[in-house]
């Protein structure tokens, strides 16, 4: 009994460990799939001076996930805290990094967790994702762009698949969304009905 009650204390750190990495890679694949199909959000390479910087701060390296992403022409390193962390009266450590990566050159935007996985949008966001790959006929394409154009810019989500001739039409429409051509709402369940605009209507 003793020896089984050793055993178990044994393997809990590294099942601690390995919830703890499974968290942390879920908080980047959410942050990551966000950026994907934002109109004006772009993902650069990683910097890694802000983990640097973190664990210089004694940030646990488990308790954040860093991404460098271009915000409108200017580029920021999103720092998304695990809501364990966001609430420990560690926090401040968190407002330090900012401070000390800005004034190195490396701003910094703090996202906690909860931000990232707020509702309908990491859902909508996920099944966007989903379509990357999707193939659209150029004349497919340009009729769209035109009927858009003609619209003012936005259109229902069925009005443009209705124009697609491949088999799964409203995925394609979804690939020009991650494209970066056009966007949709992402918090608002999306819908037959769901306007889809032109990121710059022209």
């Amino acid at each position: 009994m003793l020896d089984a009650d050793a055993a178990r204390l044994a393997f809990r750190p590294a099942d601690a460990n390995l919830a703890s990495e499974r968290r942390r890679r879920s908080l980047r694949q959410s942050v990551e799939t966000l950026i994907l199909v934002h109109p004006s959000i772009r993902r650069l390479g990683d910097d890694g001076a802000i983990d640097e910087l973190a664990d210089e701060l004694m940030i646990g390296p488990d308790d954040f996930t860093s991404l460098k992403v271009r915000v409108s022409g200017r580029e920021v390193n999103l720092v998304c805290v695990h809501s364990a962390a966001w609430r420990s009266p560690g926090r401040h450590a968190f407002f330090e990094l900012k401070a000390v990566a800005a004034a190195s050159g490396h701003p910094v935007v703090l996202v906690p967790e909860a931000f990232i996985r707020r509702e309908p949008r990491l859902t909508n966001a996920m099944m966007i994702a989903g379509a990357a790959g999707a193939e659209i006929g150029l004349t497919d394409r340009m009729n769209i762009l035109a009927h858009l154009i003609d619209n003012g810019g936005s259109a229902p989500l069925l009005d443009l698949a209705v124009m697609v001739r491949g088999e799964e039409p409203v995925s394609a429409i979804m690939a020009l969304v991650i494209e970066g051509g056009l966007y949709v709402d992402l918090d608002a369940p999306i819908l037959p009905g769901t306007p889809v605009h032109l990121v710059q209507p022209l």
